[in-house]
């Protein structure tokens, strides 16, 4: 894009509804009538803007999602090929230029934040972990078509119990999501946007699914195509992997979580940094800002599929984020509804549920592998050896014992247990 259209059509951005006058007068002073206008007409042919009116009340809007939707009836064969585009990398200026308008993301954190005031970051998304690893790692898999529904998710991240008659990637895939997503939670306080936990989050997601799998956490360095689009990635490894820096270092620089969330949703798979499994890295990472701002996560549960696929294409020939960011924050706020149901159920947690949580899982795990009961006098010897004050190892023991006691095959995933390790436990 060129320096003129840049600048009218971020003007254009910040003030809707404009004329060619005022935008040549404050967009553009040193450029001439006919300039302005083959820049506006390269603008709404491009699909980022439209026109509205004719003569003079002509007047300019930045292309909404009705925009990308109107260009994607012409069928993909029969639309000009378009190539990576720099410059819409290069335009966006970290927490001056924002893809999610204030009024969207004052509604968003709204939505996402908790209603009991702040608590220390990731503990949300300890509480709600077994959750989101169904939801995410089923909603994801689903949306690269995916065919186990909701339940078999459950019982295969649950119980390890795959479906017959499927194909076994399915169960790779989703299995997969389990374990980037669990890395995600239980590294919360360190990972970041870097290139390290990208590669090391696509690691996870790509392992056993990748022809070569020496590619699995590596940016690549061979061409790739993009199905049903018209759009050709970059195939220089050497601008692949500088285009990935510029996206790391802007999406850390940014401050609002969702606006990170989103950028990351929009730019890794616009440029494809790996072989495959861009979208899928793309759905997990955007989790990390919102998970460590103790916000509702992204579960894509409500997501329609086709529209998010329509959104990413408008962004791959168009640079227009106008659908994909309609799709991102209705789905955001059904999931951030659930999340807050959720949340409300375990806000109150004992002492015991919190403060020594690791403690509580191996006397749990001890009760059911090794006692193969509860024995409140091996507990409180547990909770002496620990060093758990005095004044907290009746309550902690008690608790112990309650929780041992409402073991089920439903839950024992908890306790990272198996369905088997509850023979013979009385």
């Amino acid at each position: 894009m060129s320096t003129i259209d840049q600048a009218i059509l971020e003007y254009i951005s910040d003030h809707s509804g404009s004329r060619r006058d005022d935008i040549r007068r404050n967009a553009a002073p040193k450029s001439s009538d006919t300039t302005v206008w083959r820049a506006l007409k390269r603008l709404v042919e491009g699909g980022k803007i439209e026109v509205f009116g004719k003569g003079r009340t002509t007047s300019y809007t930045v292309a909404g999602a009705s925009a990308v939707r109107a260009y994607l009836q012409t069928p993909y064969n029969r639309r000009q090929p378009v190539t990576y585009k720099e410059a819409f990398l290069d335009a966006y200026i970290p927490n001056k230029t924002f893809y999610l308008a204030k009024t969207d993301r004052k509604i968003l954190h709204e939505a996402g934040k908790p209603n009991t005031g702040p608590i220390p970051a990731g503990t949300y998304a300890r509480r709600i972990l077994e959750q989101l690893l169904v939801d995410l790692s089923w909603a994801s898999s689903r949306m690269e078509g995916n065919t186990y529904d909701i339940l078999q998710t459950e019982r295969l991240i649950r119980f390890g119990e795959e479906v017959d008659g499927k194909d076994r990637k399915e169960a790779l895939m989703i299995l997969n999501h389990k374990e980037a997503i669990q890395y995600v939670v239980d590294n919360l306080g360190d990972i970041d946007l870097i290139r390290r936990d990208l590669c090391d989050i696509h690691a996870l997601l790509a392992d056993g699914l990748l022809a070569d799998p020496g590619m699995a956490g590596r940016l690549r360095a061979m061409p790739v195509g993009i199905s049903h689009s018209s759009y050709k990635p970059l195939d220089d490894a050497e601008t692949i992997d500088e285009e990935f820096e510029i996206i790391l270092q802007k999406a850390s620089a940014i401050t609002d979580p969702f606006e990170q969330s989103f950028f990351i949703l929009v730019h890794i798979p616009y440029l494809q940094a790996f072989v495959d499994i861009n979208k899928r890295t793309s759905r997990v990472a955007s989790n990390i800002p919102l998970l460590k701002a103790d916000l509702a996560p992204m579960s894509f549960l409500a997501m329609d599929d086709s529209d998010y696929i329509d959104g990413l294409i408008g962004i791959y020939e168009m640079n227009n984020v106008s659908l994909l960011r309609e799709v991102y924050i209705e789905s955001y706020l059904a999931s951030a509804e659930k999340y807050r149901v959720l949340r409300a159920e375990v806000d109150t947690p004992e002492k015991a549920a919190l403060a020594y949580r690791s403690f509580v899982r191996e006397a749990v795990r001890h009760c059911v592998l090794v006692t193969k009961s509860f024995q409140a006098d091996d507990i409180m010897a547990m909770a002496e050896k620990e060093g758990i004050p005095e004044a907290d190892r009746d309550d902690v023991t008690a608790y112990v014992g309650d929780q041992f006691r409402s073991l089920h095959e439903g839950n024992i995933i908890r306790y990272r247990l198996k369905p088997k390790d509850l023979e013979g436990v009385l």
